[in-house]
């Protein structure tokens, strides 16, 4: 059986990344696999439960960042070097421009003809890449629709791209649908402007009449910003401050919409999260991510920055009028299941190694 090898920068352990690659594992174990793939961990983790029951070579480095990126600067390559002559894998996959430019080389030089597979999982236009690392690839695997025409406008053939999305692990409990008012909900960072730009939420929420409620789930390590421009609006007191939540799935009994205002995303989790729970979704239309996820049967999408038509769409809800049934909503998740995800990475990964 042919092996690969996903190698991997230091990762805390919390992010986005690391959830994806723990859902690609969970997803790996509905079925028997036709190829092997281990991970290897350059620099580690700070929290390893996104690598549990994974295959891993894990070299640990430091908790220092300046000593990390002194390592990436002088030892890595020859660390790679090593590990990759002692491997000898069939393909390698990448989540780092520099890694997969790095695994490139190494296997030229071991005259290996194993290809180099990258997987970015970061808007290029908002986190760009050097043309150098970029091109050095030889396959691509896209997490959304915006990222593959970003590769394209780039100068990568679409020949050389595979759409995969990434996986969800949900349970699909329904959460129940409030009545008697509107309960608006948020799950993130709570960040006033950057790349969660809560401005806009709250902006767009102040002309918003009514009974409604915004209960938002997030660390508020810099939450103090937001409460105080809350209060300026005259709209504190209808918003509900849960803190961070360790699954915050399980604490939400009941929501109207969930609500997204990021000025930019890779492939958004929490709409396919919200619409696995049959919740309905309110987002901005970033260059990369909703449009995939975003249709008439679960949500609606509006163009960022525009604070009237995100306020308008809101007070239309608050109206009442008739958001498609639960149920529907929930089927527009099916794309994102693990079985059907699986399915696209392993068949973008055995063309790619035919």
């Amino acid at each position: 059986m042919k092996k690969g090898i996903l190698i991997v920068p230091f990762m805390t352990g919390y992010g986005g990344t690391e959830t994806v690659i723990k859902n690609l594992y969970e997803s790996r174990k509905l079925k028997e696999q036709p190829f092997n793939l281990k991970v290897y961990s350059i620099g580690g983790s700070f929290d390893y439960s996104w690598a549990e029951n994974v295959e891993k070579d894990i070299k640990w480095i430091s908790n220092s960042r300046k000593v990390r990126d002194l390592y990436a600067l002088t030892l890595m390559p020859f660390a790679m070097l090593r590990y990759l002559k002692r491997e000898q894998p069939d393909f390698v996959i990448s989540t780092n421009p520099v890694i997969w430019f790095l695994a490139k080389r190494i296997l030229n030089l071991l005259g290996s003809e194993a290809p180099v597979i990258a997987w970015y999982h970061y808007s290029i236009s908002q986190k760009p890449i050097k043309a150098l690392f970029l091109k050095s690839a030889d396959y691509y695997l896209a997490i959304s629709s915006g990222i593959k025409r970003q590769l394209i406008e780039r100068g990568i053939s679409a020949d050389r791209i595979f759409l995969i999305f990434n996986p969800v692990t949900t349970d699909n409990h329904l959460i129940k649908r409030t009545t008697g008012k509107t309960k608006f909900i948020y799950l993130g960072r709570l960040m006033l402007d950057g790349q969660k730009n809560l401005r806009e939420l709250l902006t767009a929420l102040s002309s918003v009449q009514g009974n409604w409620s915004l209960d938002l789930y997030g660390s508020e390590d810099k939450a103090e910003a937001v409460k105080n421009y809350a209060k300026t609006l005259g709209i504190y007191s209808k918003i509900v401050w849960h803190g961070f939540v360790d699954n915050p799935w399980k604490a939400v009994d009941n929501a109207t919409a969930l609500v997204l205002t990021s000025k930019y995303e890779g492939l958004p989790m929490v709409l396919c999260e919200a619409i696995s729970h049959g919740v309905y979704v309110v987002s901005a239309n970033t260059s990369t991510g909703p449009e995939d996820i975003v249709i008439p049967d679960n949500g609606k999408l509006y163009s960022l920055g525009n604070y009237e038509e995100l306020s308008a769409i809101l007070q239309s809800i608050v109206n009442g009028p008739r958001l498609p049934n639960q149920s529907v909503i929930q089927n527009t998740a099916q794309k994102f299941s693990p079985d059907a995800y699986i399915a696209r990475f392993n068949n973008a990964i055995m063309k790619i190694i035919k």
